[in-house]
């Protein structure tokens, strides 16, 4: 049971991070460059090349959840998509997905999204924060 948690450098992904290695649970972090900040392990993973989409799950077979943060593209679901059949074809049962307070299923950017996987019927939860404070 491994986390792979995209944006695993941002402020959300960043924070998770940390949390799940306090709790000892295994997890992956996605980044473009392959790197992440130590003690953490990270795959190179880009959303402007598929090629990149399986490098998470040859580098941990046992990935079965994805906290989910899409790329900014004009059609998001058309990058995105094919990710999360190849992610749910590998055993993934459970997305977190992060939109924005005002996102809904069907809408655009991370609505999109939203509604591809709840057209999947896998477990999900959808997260929608409005502001972010930094310490």
């Amino acid at each position: 049971m491994t986390t792979l948690i995209t944006g695993g450098t941002g402020k959300t992904g960043g924070s998770l991070a940390r949390l799940l290695y306090a709790a000892n649970h295994p997890f992956v972090i996605a980044t473009r460059t392959g790197q992440a900040p130590s003690p953490f392990k990270a795959v190179r993973f880009d959303w402007n090349e598929p090629s990149t989409f399986e490098n998470p799950f040859n580098a941990d077979p046992s990935i079965d959840r994805i906290y989910l943060l899409g790329p900014s593209a004009v059609d998001v679901l058309a990058v995105v998509g094919p990710f999360i059949d190849l992610a749910i074809s590998k055993g993934v049962k459970r997305i977190v997905l992060l939109t924005s307070s005002q996102s809904s299923p069907g809408s655009p950017g991370p609505g999109l999204i939203h509604k591809y996987i709840l057209e999947k019927g896998i477990d999900y939860t959808v997260l929608k924060p409005t502001w972010f404070m930094r310490k």
